[in-house]
């Protein structure tokens, strides 16, 4: 399989910016660990879901915008972000960051996402 890094960025993050739990775990293999930031792994379908969908309740809306990624090996994507939350009293906060994924086929197995999202909550 060849994969192109950069059209599977893009639907990945399109799938992270519907919020949609379901179009978003498509991208994971079942047995998946997701890493955001300093927060404990989330583990499989179901920890994805809890962690992830707990983030969401607390933000309105989140884009992404891919501003590079490249493919070392075809196993692994390494990207960077800027991605805009949308806190839930409206304000929009863009923030940096950078991912590293270990594909399975066209499926991430292992998602590692160095970001401080702290400003997003921030009083």
């Amino acid at each position: 399989m060849s994969l192109d890094a950069h059209d599977w960025l893009s639907r990945f993050t399109k799938a992270i910016d519907t919020r949609d739990l379901d179009q978003l775990l498509r991208f994971f293999t079942p047995d998946a660990e997701f890493t955001y930031g300093n927060n404990p792994p989330m583990v499989g379908h179901d920890g994805i879901r809890a962690g992830i969908g707990a983030f969401f309740a607390g933000i309105s809306a989140i884009s992404h915008e891919v501003v590079g990624g490249y493919s070392p090996q075809e196993s692994v994507i390494v990207a960077e972000f800027r991605t805009t939350y949308t806190r839930l009293d409206g304000v929009p906060v863009t923030l940096p960051g950078a991912g590293v994924l270990e594909l399975d086929g066209e499926r991430a197995r292992l998602y590692r996402v160095y970001a401080d999202v702290a400003p997003v909550f921030a009083p």
